[in-house]
């Protein structure tokens, strides 16, 4: 019995992790990601200069082609390309979190394939394009693929891996649903329906970056109030109900709320692959905590994001390739040591 309660304050210490260096990398990534986004406003085929560019980006009265140039194009690209990596990052973050297993992300699950399908099937019933009339179809389908997910893969207890190959079995059936609407679709929305194969944020407006904030206001609380809770789940069902969290509620809630975020991420910019696998783990080993970090997690699901921006915009100038073209050159060789990692464990 003593050691039974040892154990149990060992892991209520725990779940109060030390802030001094989880703040520290909060604050470096916070620079960076400025650092970043000065550099996106400011640099590309036309130079500005910071203050015409940060005047522009404010709405200040400035030259005309400051104004286009910042206002109109690259801050709302980037703008909404800094929320879409924190709403990837969070999602990734969530999800890992609740499966205990670094695989699991909403690219990986296939639920950044089921936002896509269901938008391109909104698309190809309605014959809208329109952001604003897509993203609540896109969350939706997000959603619903969760949740086909969960009944699939989890019976009464969670099994990771098992809800891993569900994921993965769901994303390829919604994947083979929009490459087939793509050969029936009128011609007229081919290229917008097109768009939701692969992310992109060349067409990124301030309507986009309003949605990109809304977003984030609905989910980033929540997420911060479920942290603690997440935090015990993660040291084991049994141990986290000893200390009275509502395992399956949390659970559930939890695996909404990031395909919420991924859902809502995919309708603003499309289907971004391996920014919500990457960026809750290396948040995880800056930060030594081993456990939960959505901070760290959704900054540098910015930082990445910005970086393959960036890229996507100024490699090939004046041509801007998509962005998911850029996180997936650096995604999927991750994936690939993951996956020889996770092998090595077991041999």
């Amino acid at each position: 019995m003593t050691a039974l309660a040892a154990r149990l304050r060992s892991q209520r210490s725990m779940l109060r992790l030390p802030p001094s260096r989880i703040r520290t990398v909060g604050w470096v990534l916070a620079v960076v990601a400025c650092v970043l986004v000065v550099v996106s406003l400011t640099t590309g085929t036309v130079s500005v200069p910071f203050l015409d560019a940060l005047r522009a980006a404010v709405g200040i009265d400035t030259d005309g082609s400051a104004d286009f140039i910042v206002g109109q194009v690259r801050a709302p690209r980037v703008l909404t390309t800094v929320a879409v990596g924190a709403l990837l990052g969070l999602a990734g973050c969530l999800m890992q979190s609740v499966v205990r297993n670094e695989l699991a992300s909403p690219d990986i699950l296939g639920v950044s394939a089921g936002a896509a399908a269901a938008a391109v099937v909104f698309i190809f019933l309605t014959g809208t394009t329109s952001s604003l009339a897509i993203a609540p179809a896109a969350v939706v389908g997000a959603l619903a693929t969760a949740a086909l997910i969960v009944a699939l893969g989890a019976r009464g207890r969670l099994e990771p891996l098992r809800m891993i190959i569900a994921g993965i079995g769901v994303g390829f059936v919604a994947t083979s649903t929009v490459t087939y609407l793509l050969t029936r679709i009128p011609e007229k929305l081919v290229s917008h329906a097109y768009a939701w194969t692969i992310g992109s944020t060349n067409a990124c407006t301030w309507q986009h970056v309003a949605l990109a904030a809304g977003a984030l206001v609905l989910t980033v609380p929540v997420a911060l109030l479920l942290t603690r809770s997440l935090r015990a789940l993660e040291m084991g069902d049994d141990l986290a109900a000893s200390l009275g969290v509502r395992v399956r509620s949390v659970r559930l809630g939890t695996m909404a709320l990031g395909a919420a975020a991924a859902g809502l991420a995919a309708a603003l910019v499309g289907p971004v692959g391996f920014v919500a696998l990457v960026a809750p783990a290396l948040a995880r080993r800056i930060t030594r905590t081993g456990a939960i970090a959505p901070v760290p997690a959704m900054l540098m699901g910015s930082v990445l994001l910005l970086i393959a921006d960036y890229a996507a915009r100024e490699m090939f100038s004046p041509t801007q390739m998509p962005v998911g073209l850029f996180t997936a050159l650096v995604g999927a060789p991750y994936l690939v040591w993951l996956l020889i990692r996770s092998r090595r464990a077991y041999v």
